[in-house]
């Protein structure tokens, strides 16, 4: 469907598990969705929570404390699980703005353009190399065809 010409979301697609879809507990699910929709990682999500529940920012040690037993217990606390259903609730009415809660996407910089061009140039010559030592490889053990399909 199409409301302004923008494509409209659905929350029952997005919202839709493609594996283990009885063995997450609910509110690790919303945990994870959260994490996905404001682009932040678990413990990201956790200490947003804290500071929106408790008006300030907790001590990383406090906050570690929980995410442990969320990590190997499944275990939410309330501010979490409360904060996740605000945020699932506001990408349902499409109201959720990031920035809000201090998520801002970083510009890359000059230098890390360079490095991943650098990358990319390294890998691509690489393969080259082995492209180039199969096919020498193939020629002197005169082998007739190397990738199918072979007539």
């Amino acid at each position: 469907m199409a409301r302004d010409g923008n494509f409209m979301k659905s929350s029952k697609n997005e919202d839709r598990r493609y594996f283990d879809e009885g063995k997450i507990p609910n509110d690790v699910w919303s945990v994870l969705r959260a994490s996905s929709l404001l682009s932040v990682g678990e413990f990201r999500v956790f200490e947003i929570a804290y500071e929106s529940w408790y008006g300030e920012a907790g001590e990383e040690k406090m906050i570690e404390k929980h995410f442990t037993g969320y990590m190997f217990n499944d275990i939410v606390p309330p501010w979490v699980r409360h904060f996740c259903k605000s945020v699932l609730k506001r990408d349902r009415e499409g109201t959720l703005e990031p920035a809000e809660y201090g998520i801002v996407p970083k510009a890359a910089t000059t230098v890390q353009i360079n490095k991943g061009l650098e990358a990319m140039m390294w890998i691509i010559g690489f393969m080259i190399v082995l492209f180039l030592i199969g096919e020498g490889t193939s020629q002197a053990l005169w082998l007739q065809c190397m990738f199918p399909p072979c007539y």
